[in-house]
């Protein structure tokens, strides 16, 4: 009878060990799966189009030189769509060149904002970011960059 008990308690103990880890790796797997969800929609939703206007005002040989301020509205309007997704470094930098814009020379649409780069190596580094963590293929030197 002793052991019929024994035997018993110890599956019992050995079920409620089981169905504990069983539900903890259950929970991660989910909340990884989650992030890894954000985090696509994250890099579909804001820099991959970001990223896209800027490459296209790159000039071939000269580099970057810059942003005009109907470029900053299109990045702006790309924002304001998925403000949820935005982090807050990039919101901060897009306030700052609309502040710019709004104190220098608003009325000249060529006058260039963005000289210091430092909206286009923000979006680099976070667009290269976030394909390292989802295990798409990225630029090292982009993630090594501190600005």
């Amino acid at each position: 009878m002793k052991e019929v008990i024994i035997a018993l308690v110890s599956s019992s103990i050995a079920i409620v060990i089981t169905s504990f880890f069983n539900y903890h790796f259950q929970l991660m797997k989910e909340i990884r799966n989650e992030s890894v969800k954000y985090k696509t929609e994250i890099l579909k939703s804001v820099y991959t189009p970001i990223l896209k206007i800027l490459v296209a005002v790159v000039v071939p040989g000269d580099g970057y030189d810059g942003i005009t301020k109907e470029t900053l509205f299109e990045i702006e309007d790309i924002i304001k769509r998925n403000y949820e997704l935005v982090d807050p470094d990039l919101d901060s930098i897009i306030w700052l060149l609309k502040k710019e814009v709004r104190v220098e020379h608003y009325e000249e649409s060529s006058k260039l904002f963005d000289k210091n780069k430092k909206l286009l190596c923000h979006v680099e580094h976070n667009f290269n970011f976030y394909r390292k963590r989802l295990g798409l293929p990225f630029d090292k030197v982009k993630i090594k960059k501190v600005f």
